[in-house]
């Protein structure tokens, strides 16, 4: 089996590959980003997949492809363009190039909109408000398309805010939720932006690798978007379990009311549709805390612009 991931060598993409490797599976793996910054096993393909021939090579000889090369949310909103370009042709043109084998696009809970105005599930009708989140419902309703005519297999997953991102990675306005962590065991005061009743979907980065790789190694076809998993977090309690763990750290609130409203504004979530396909999220804060404190590295890599 031939898998192609792009976006590779980001966050999110270099978890998925950690997987794979930890599985074992005998998958022949072909890893694509615009830059990489480390060597290793597996077959690297750098380059813009904005240019044809870099999409056309990423795609000739694989039999299926997770895709989690992406322009963030901030970046999108200053730069339209370019997010189409990157967020809307680029998976457009994969679900052409895909056509009768397996993709799994990683998509956003930023099609909800920001602070969705009551419980969302499996019913809830996405309305975006920005121009990532339309890019990314875009491209749902066409992969949806391509399987209702049976043109193409897999899903598309909305992740949720996964954590915890190196610091300052570029383009993300929710980098608060990372960075506190980073803060906390580096023994240094943070001043998170919302106050401590302020609420956000989470995710550990290892929780989202294991469902994206579940989803990669698949079989089946999924029409609808699927709302993964994530622990919706109050602010004040995951201060607290980090001041527990990190007696040094001093975690204050000042809120910033565009940053409350954005990205920690959400409401409680059920995705009993993710669990049947046997997607997980953490159960509790204190289990999320654990899972972050062990995947984070002493020497974490700067966000690229169009990693997920």
């Amino acid at each position: 089996m031939r898998l192609t991931i792009t976006g590779a060598d980001g966050f999110v993409g270099r978890a998925v590959v950690r997987r794979l490797r930890d599985i074992g599976t005998a998958a022949e793996l072909l890893l694509v980003d615009r830059a990489f910054a480390d060597p290793g096993p597996e077959r690297r393909l750098a380059g813009d997949l904005t240019d044809p021939a870099l999409l056309a090579a990423a795609t000739r000889d694989c039999d299926a492809l997770l895709h989690l090369a992406a322009l963030p949310g901030g970046a999108a909103e200053r730069d339209p363009a370019a997010s189409r370009a990157i967020n809307l042709d680029v998976p457009l043109r994969l679900i052409e190039a895909l056509s009768d084998r397996r993709l799994v696009l990683a998509g956003s809970i930023a099609v909800f909109g920001a602070a969705p105005s009551g419980p969302v599930d499996d019913r809830t009708v996405p309305v975006p408000d920005s121009v990532y989140g339309t890019h990314k419902r875009m491209a749902e309703l066409a992969f949806a398309d391509a399987v209702r005519r049976s043109a193409i297999a897999g899903a598309v997953l909305r992740l949720p805010g996964i954590v915890a991102r190196p610091p300052a990675a570029t383009g993300f306005g929710s980098a608060f939720l990372s960075d506190v962590f980073h803060a906390a065991g580096a023994g240094q005061p943070y001043a998170l932006p919302v106050a401590p009743d302020a609420t956000s979907w989470l995710c550990s980065v290892r929780a989202c690798a294991v469902n994206l790789a579940s989803a990669l190694l698949g079989d089946g076809a999924e029409q609808a978007a699927v709302t993964l998993p994530a622990l919706r977090v109050r602010m004040g309690d995951l201060a607290a379990v980090l001041a527990r763990r990190f007696p040094g750290a001093a975690i204050t609130h000042a809120e910033d009311p565009a940053l409350r409203r954005t990205f920690a504004s959400y409401p409680p979530l059920t995705t009993p549709r993710a669990a049947a396909l046997g997607f997980t999220a953490e159960p509790d804060v204190d289990a999320l805390v654990d899972a972050v404190l062990a995947e984070l590295s002493p020497n974490p890599r700067q966000g690229c612009p169009q990693c997920a």
